[in-house]
């Protein structure tokens, strides 16, 4: 039985948590009155439980077939300099992102740690969209929200991040109120 790295174990408790997170959201759902509308008051609920067991499934999927993959470039109780040198160095490109494999398990370069500042920020500016949101309007404060949260990764791409912010906006408005029928505010432009 192959033993999962401390991250992929995290991933498979976090996509369990998150598929059973979902399915009592989905379960809940059954409790909320029904009206004769097309659209009731348990679809959107119900589409938000389903998305999170699909996404869950999914994340633990991807853990074990990541673990597989890991398994397979670095078989266990061997160590990437010996396998390099016995293969000649044709190994060292199968494994590439891999540090060194220790009999514990396989070691993985670590992703950037975020900066304190950008996450205190990213909370500021959330907070500052919850303010916005109803005297200023969705469209605008949702667009503004979220060119600035994109343009804080990929400051040098600001056109794409203009067009996604608007567009994102846009449907997600038009989604809710022509085809759920859910008013959102709309504030200065109307």
């Amino acid at each position: 039985m192959r033993t999962l790295t401390p991250a992929l174990r995290g991933d498979v408790i976090t996509g369990i948590a998150v598929t059973l997170v979902g399915a009592v959201y989905y379960i809940a759902t059954f409790w909320i009155q029904e009206t004769k509308n097309i659209v009731t008051p348990a679809t959107f609920p119900a589409i938000v439980g389903i998305a999170l067991i699909v996404l869950g499934l999914f994340l633990v999927g991807q853990a074990l077939y990541r673990s597989r993959k890991l398994a397979e470039v670095v078989p266990s109780g061997t160590t990437s300099a010996g396998r390099a040198s016995a293969s000649g160095g044709a190994g060292a490109d199968a494994s590439e992102g891999v540090v060194g494999v220790e009999s514990a398990g396989v070691v993985l370069d670590a992703p950037e740690e975020p900066k304190s500042k950008q996450v205190v920020l990213q909370f500021a500016l959330f907070f500052i969209y919850l303010g916005i949101l109803i005297p200023v309007g969705f469209l605008l404060s949702t667009a503004a929200f979220l060119m600035t949260m994109t343009s804080i990764y990929a400051p040098h791409r600001w056109v794409r991040n203009l067009i996604f912010s608007v567009l994102f906006s846009v449907i997600i408005y038009v989604a809710f109120v022509y085809g759920l029928a859910v008013y959102l505010p709309v504030g200065i432009l109307g």
